[in-house]
């Protein structure tokens, strides 16, 4: 054996000696008593042992801790989660919990405020058609801001609109830009062309399939781009960090008059709620059989037919997409069941009863 290996073998068993005797002296803690030690010392916090200790090694741990409290209050100084190396949802937690949208501000959308002054502003600019609309729906309104918003984060991000760009011509060609993209590949077979055909016969006033392909295409494009559109704002909706006024929106809600859907749902009665409009062909032939079915029923089923234009909190409660839109809802006031377009009365009974109307 050579030199080397003796001077291994020897500093080997120095080694375990040390071991041994280091184990003699300090009896294994619990396992609870070993991980305070172990945090203890992550943190430099003196034990009872330190103080044995020699006074250089006392003045050694004493620069430790002084070290370690001075790491403590730089880190405690730090003055939002932005700074700190945090994972991005982690981040939007901490923002919803830190931030308040209070006074003045009615809601803050990824980080971008909106104020009240702002919510007027763009209000006034409404046509006054649109404006009756959201007389006594602020609130409504206020979150069709939050989804502009979010779409012209979105459109930024995607290069339609310029970063830091707020004009709002800008801003509305990027939003549209962006809605095109989602539709862009839409394909509608020839096999739904006609299915829509055969189950709308009745009103395509004697027309050859021919004659209205190109009609049923481009409407049932519209209709899937709704669809989609409606799924994307939804999925943004969900997704985004927006902080609301909740004091702000309790009064709003507080000062509405009350819709005829809320009280009738009070008597316990399944119902069937149809959202149209004066000028839609499908809606106007829908007025007629719901005055009748209003006279036929009273008493052991709410049949209200109600302008969308009148109750846009409902729509957008319902998600209504399509008009007309007629929604069946249990006893309970639960949505059992809805139909989009034309619905013919004895459709609606059938309907009706299935919800546990006695008819």
């Amino acid at each position: 054996m050579n030199n080397l290996s003796k001077i291994l073998i020897v500093v080997a068993l120095i080694i375990v000696v040390t071991v041994v005797i280091i184990l003699k002296n300090h009896p294994a803690e619990s396992e609870k008593e070993a991980a305070e030690s172990a945090n203890a010392e992550k943190i430099n916090v003196p034990s009872e042992r330190t103080k044995d200790r020699p006074s250089s090694e006392k003045e050694e741990k004493s620069e430790l801790e002084t070290n370690t409290k001075e790491q403590s209050e730089s880190f405690q100084k730090k003055p939002d989660y932005i700074k700190l190396d945090l994972p991005k949802e982690t981040k939007r937690t901490i923002q919803s919990k830190q931030e308040k949208a209070t006074g003045l501000v009615l809601a803050i959308v990824e980080g971008e405020k909106i104020t009240e002054q702002e919510l007027e502003s763009q209000y006034k600019k409404l046509s006054p058609q649109y404006r009756d609309e959201f007389i006594n729906d602020k609130d409504l309104y206020l979150e069709q801001l939050i989804i502009k918003e979010l779409l012209v984060q979105k459109a930024t991000e995607q290069g339609f609109i310029p970063a830091g760009n707020r004009d709002q011509t800008q801003q509305d060609s990027g939003i549209q830009q962006l809605i095109a993209e989602l539709g862009g590949d839409i394909d509608i077979a020839e096999t739904e062309l006609k299915q829509f055909y055969q189950k709308n016969i009745d009103q395509m006033q004697d027309s050859g399939f021919e004659q209205v392909k190109h009609d049923i295409h481009s409407y049932l494009v519209q209709q899937k781009q709704a669809e989609l559109t409606n799924d994307y704002l939804n999925e943004i909706r969900k997704e985004a960090v927006v902080i609301l006024n909740e004091e702000w929106i309790t009064k709003q809600r507080a000062a509405k008059p009350e819709n005829p859907l809320t009280k009738a749902l009070q008597n316990g009665l399944p119902t069937v709620l149809d959202l149209g409009s004066d000028t839609c062909i499908p809606c106007q032939m829908m007025m007629p059989i719901f005055d009748e079915l209003e006279k036929e029923l009273k008493g052991k089923a709410n049949v209200i037919l109600l302008q969308i234009a009148d109750y846009r909190d409902l729509a957008n409660k319902y998600q209504v997409r399509v008009i007309p839109t007629q929604i069946f809802l249990d006893q309970d006031g639960k949505q059992y069941w809805r139909h989009e377009g034309f619905l013919a009365k004895e459709d609606i009974i059938k309907k009706l009863k299935e919800t546990g109307a006695q008819l």
